[in-house]
């Protein structure tokens, strides 16, 4: 424990200490509904690619800097946990295309797609797994590979949350260029959970006492979906259990009338009633496949973010990785950004609907530094 505390301070004084310029932040800042800076000095296209093993088409946007070399380091973009479309949006904010404006600005082209399921993507998200959302994200990199008319001569993977876990999966069955882990989980996921419930919990204000009550729901939602076969009778179960006891799920605290529904159906059933689930809590922890990373990694996590949560997820994540013989590991935990990686006060999900910064201009700088640094180291004459 004490060693993690230490790496920890570490992580944190050495972010605050290569603070980028004020003018290199003013150039990566992007607020909600506020439209792109014109004129666009990129190229965009809607793609597709076809998940092989699967047999299902993905639609998709690239985006590549507009330059008669077209040879350009590339990132796919994967989503976290949920139905997803293209720009990753929630509640009014599209972080994984301001991450694509961003990058493809400064020379960097970008891949970002609908999930399966979702958009104009093919496939059933309520039926996909982990190892079936990690197969989407090869497959989107095997298209890269096979453009004959662009060079992507450095090609990696940035996932964020859930893809900060599938992410991994490819990189250790595959290979990639480099990898970039954003609010990615990094602990067991048991342990994960009980932190995201009690640090959610004790955010809104709860007693011991009723982070205990709290702790006894999920234990039995968790029962639940482990013991049930997938299907309406176990999301019955679960809507049931969770309304019955909705005065002691932080989460449901002061909702009611459509909005408790909107939440149950979404935070609960979408991610309970999963085979997502069950394949995570009983398969392989992060660190299994962390251990199994070989390429260069820059992992960033916040202080506030409590969803994953953050100060032990990077801390444990850069051990993983370590562990496994990774030499290249670059590990950043920002002071007072949640888990979309915003400023943030408390951290908790519903406070995002009143930030209006899509994501601190530090991330999308270290983004952009660390993929030109591995372009860099594979093209040595710069060009």
């Amino acid at each position: 424990m004490k060693n993690s505390l230490c790496l920890i301070a570490f992580i944190l004084l050495t972010s605050c200490n290569n603070q980028p310029t004020k003018e290199k932040k003013a150039s990566a800042t992007y607020f909600r509904n506020k439209p792109l800076e014109s004129p666009i000095p990129y190229k965009s296209e809607i793609i597709e690619f076809i998940n092989v093993r699967d047999s299902i088409v993905l639609q998709g946007t690239l985006t590549y800097p507009d330059k008669e070399t077209n040879s350009f380091p590339v990132v796919v973009l994967m989503h976290g946990t949920g139905r997803h479309d293209r720009d990753y949006s929630v509640y009014g904010h599209k972080p994984f295309l301001v991450i694509a404006d961003y990058l493809s600005r400064n020379g960097i082209a970008v891949l970002r797609y609908d999930k399966r399921g979702c958009g104009e993507s093919g496939g059933n998200f309520d039926l996909a797994t982990y190892d079936d959302f990690a197969s989407d994200g090869w497959s989107a990199v095997q298209y890269l590979e096979d453009r004959e008319d662009i060079d992507f001569h450095t090609i990696g993977i940035a996932g964020h949350s859930e893809g900060g876990s599938t992410g991994p999966m490819v990189e250790a069955k595959h290979e990639l260029d480099f990898l970039i882990l954003l609010g990615a989980p990094g602990l067991p996921y048991p342990k994960a959970d009980s932190l995201y419930s009690s640090g959610m919990a004790k955010a809104r204000g709860y007693s011991i006492e009723q982070i205990v009550r709290e702790s006894m729901v999920n234990d039995s939602i968790i029962k639940l979906a482990l013991e049930m076969e997938l299907g309406q009778p176990l999301e019955d179960s679960i809507y049931n259990l969770v309304h019955r006891n909705r005065r002691d799920l932080s989460e449901l605290k002061g909702l009611s009338g459509e909005e408790l529904e909107e939440v149950i159906e979404w935070f609960y059933i979408e991610y309970y009633a999963r085979p997502a689930f069950k394949e995570f809590w009983e398969g392989p922890s992060p660190e299994e496949y962390l251990k199994q990373v070989r390429c260069p990694v820059l992992s960033i996590g916040g202080t506030l973010d409590l969803n994953v949560p953050g100060a032990e997820s990077v801390a444990a994540i850069d051990l993983a990785l370590k562990e496994g013989g990774n030499t290249e590991v670059t590990s950043v935990l920002l002071p007072n950004l949640n888990h979309m990686l915003q400023p943030a006060k408390t951290g908790l999900p519903e406070e995002v609907d009143s930030i209006e910064l899509t994501i601190e201009p530090d991330v999308l700088i270290l983004i952009k530094d660390f993929i030109l640094k591995q372009s860099n180291r594979n093209t040595p004459s710069g060009k």
